[in-house]
């Protein structure tokens, strides 16, 4: 049977990561880590079950590293939603589902913690029918404790199953169980019917299907996505896991639906979901295998013709890795130190033109500047920014041409926190944060006309004069800048006018109001006046400088300040709250649209008054809200904010040049 690789989804603290750990300790692969502590990047398991490579990919529940679970999604041939039967069902569960059906991913579901004393697994099933739009395949089926053992019933075969480590054995149910797990049958058996036109035909004539067919029936409806199998038990306790592994595997759809899908035909073909920087090994590259091999010491090379030798290659097992000599399609393998090979390269042991397409990461919602503490910090920050975006695609860097500021965006504030945190755990690069600063930008909200300045310096040898005369026009928003030359006569040489129009630009990086560029205006240059002998291009554009100042002065300038077009998801019960705050923001909403099960807001916002705004829906929504943005234009900011922009400006420009 082919390789499998099962991405484990859903919310934090809903035991994942011992779900992971103790299917790999069952299969008896041993595991380093002791440590428990909350999932926020995807991590790789690898066992065997009759002797069948499968690997486990364990991600994040947190919101914040939704990023990591799209990469698993792309790399996995199905997911299993585990499902907290002790808590409500959790959004992030939810989202999950979303994002596996977006990408069209096979689903399963574990019900968890079935032996917790606040496990209520009917509340769970009406909760999971109510808010996932698929149909529930119910195989592995609890039905309480019997002398403090779990009953768990095999739904296809109606036996009741007895886990012996890995083994599996079936016992005969009474009638009475067997009546009470009869609807459930028939269930199972109307599902799997719909999923093939020959099985719903003879389901019609003779009312059942046998084990294989049922089995056939379900396969077509999980890889149409209709269809989710769902498996009870409890991955502390130990129990129903053997039971969900012998069965994910039937149920598993093979690997090569990727390349189906994507219409490739290569004799060798992969794809990087994951880079990680370990200590010791430095980048580690994990990819999957989607066609041919891969042997140690050989050549990859890349979709987009880089080409690079490597010597090892590893497996992931249990939670380690394990050199190897080759690694065979469907399975995982990993990279030791190879440059060229990025989160989302497509990689192959021959040169290759074809790739696979490379999923969009989720909009980021929070941005910070970031100020490294030392000199010694400012040196090293560079490559372990580098460093962190192999790691984690989802993050984006920038440096703010204006501000010089250097920025961090990401999904929310705790993705941002753990990223600094590894900054300074991992790579010893120390920073502080802050709120970036905002570009506001300057004009005029009236013309002038006649503005006249001239430039007179002599002081020995040769002299400099120069004069100019403008008239100033406000232009429409966004419309930038405009120059317009109308000399007329001999009183200014033509050659000068480039660096007049030069003068002015130089005048409009900085406004009179806060120093923030200048922006909107028109500028004519109409006449002036030259020295045949003293004049000259420096002259003419320090007259220029001068002018356009001294014109901005009479031209009633004002700040403006960048809006944002915001596309807000919300619960629909949320709307009024969101809508309100929005209010509060100086924001104006533009549209309210249902999309699905949420409430889609577009609005436009003052940039100033949504810095944090993931902060505050994330409190309003409990996580479930989620927003994109994008720059829309300027507008005139209040009289009462522009003065204390003003102010404020004023009071850092007196202290930096003391």
């Amino acid at each position: 049977m082919e390789p499998k690789v099962l991405a484990f989804l859903g919310q934090s603290e809903g035991g994942k990561t011992t779900l992971l750990e103790n299917l790999c300790k069952l299969c008896g692969e041993s595991l380093k880590s002791s440590k428990k502590e909350s999932t926020t990047y995807l991590k790789t398991y690898g066992l065997k079950y009759k002797n069948i490579p499968i690997y486990l990919l364990d991600t994040p529940g947190d919101e914040n590293f939704i990023g990591e679970v799209i990469w698993a999604i792309n790399a996995a041939d199905m997911g299993v939603l585990v499902i907290d039967a002790s808590a409500s069902l959790k959004y992030q569960v939810i989202r999950a589902f979303e994002i596996a059906q977006e990408y069209n991913l096979p689903l399963a579901i574990f019900i968890n913690k079935l032996d917790h004393e606040k496990a209520n697994l009917n509340q769970v099933l009406v909760d999971l029918k109510n808010n996932l739009e698929i149909s529930q395949a119910h195989l592995i089926q609890f039905l309480g404790l019997q002398n403090s053992t779990p009953l768990l019933v095999d739904i296809i075969k109606e036996q009741k199953v007895i886990e012996d480590g890995i083994k599996l054995k079936f016992e005969e149910l009474s009638e009475n169980l067997k009546s009470q797990i009869k609807p459930l049958k028939e269930t199972l058996i109307e599902i799997s019917a719909e999923g093939k036109d020959e099985l719903l035909e003879k389901y019609l004539e003779e009312g059942t299907l046998t084990e294989e067919e049922i089995l056939e029936g379900l396969k077509e409806g999980i890889i149409s996505g209709k269809v989710a199998p769902v498996f009870m038990g409890s991955a502390e306790s130990n129990w129903g896991l053997i039971s969900f592994l012998n069965q994910i595997i039937e149920l598993t759809p093979s690997y090569k639906r990727k390349l189906e899908k994507e219409n490739l035909s290569v004799p060798s073909i992969g794809f990087i979901f994951k880079n990680y920087i370990d200590p010791y090994a430095g980048k580690l590259s994990y990819g999957r295998i989607y066609a041919g091999k891969f042997t140690s010491d050989g050549m990859v090379y890349t979709a987009d013709g880089q080409e690079e030798k490597y010597t090892q290659i590893f497996i992931p097992k249990g939670d380690s890795l394990q050199q190897t000599k080759e690694v065979f399609e469907g399975e995982i393998i990993v990279f030791a130190k190879v440059e060229i090979l990025k989160t989302g390269t497509t990689f192959s042991s021959n040169s290759i033109k074809e790739a696979f397409k490379v999923p969009e990461m989720p909009f980021t919602m929070l941005t910070l500047a970031l100020h490294p503490e030392t000199r010694a910090d400012e040196d090293k920050i560079s490559a372990a920014i580098a460093k962190l975006k192999e790691e984690d695609p989802s993050l984006i860097f920038r440096r703010d041409e204006e501000t010089r500021e250097l920025l961090i965006s990401g999904i929310g504030k705790t993705h941002i926190d753990k990223t600094i945190e590894k900054l300074r755990e991992k790579y010893g690069v120390k920073v502080k944060t802050s709120v970036p600063k905002i570009p506001y930008r300057e004009t005029i909200r009236k013309s002038v006309q006649s503005v006249i300045y001239r430039h007179k310096k002599q002081s020995g040898g040769r002299g400099q004069f120069a004069e100019v005369h403008f008239n100033l026009f406000p232009l429409e928003r966004g419309k930038g800048f405009e120059f317009l030359e109308t000399l007329t006569g001999m009183n200014v040489p033509r050659n000068f006018v480039p660096a007049v129009e030069k003068g002015v630009k130089e005048a409009m990086t900085k406004g009179i109001l806060a120093k923030y560029p200048v922006v909107d205006v028109k500028v004519q240059f109409y006449d002036g006046k030259s020295h045949e002998v003293d004049s000259s291009d420096l002259a003419f554009q320090i007259a220029a400088f001068h002018c356009f100042k001294k014109g901005l002065e009479q031209a009633d300038p004002i700040l403006l300040e960048p809006y944002l077009e915001l596309e807000i998801w919300v619960p629909d019960e949320n709307v009024g709250d969101v809508i309100g705050d929005l209010n509060a923001r100086r924001g104006r909403v533009l549209s309210i649209d249902k999309e699905r099960k949420y409430t889609k807001i577009r609005a436009l916002a003052p940039m100033a008054e949504v810095q944090d705004y993931v902060i505050t829906l994330h409190g309003f929504t409990a996580g479930r809200g989620r927003f994109v943005s994008r720059f829309s234009h300027y507008e005139e900011v209040p009289p009462f904010i522009a003065e204390k922009i003003i102010a404020e400006a004023k009071a850092a420009s007196e202290t930096s040049e003391k």
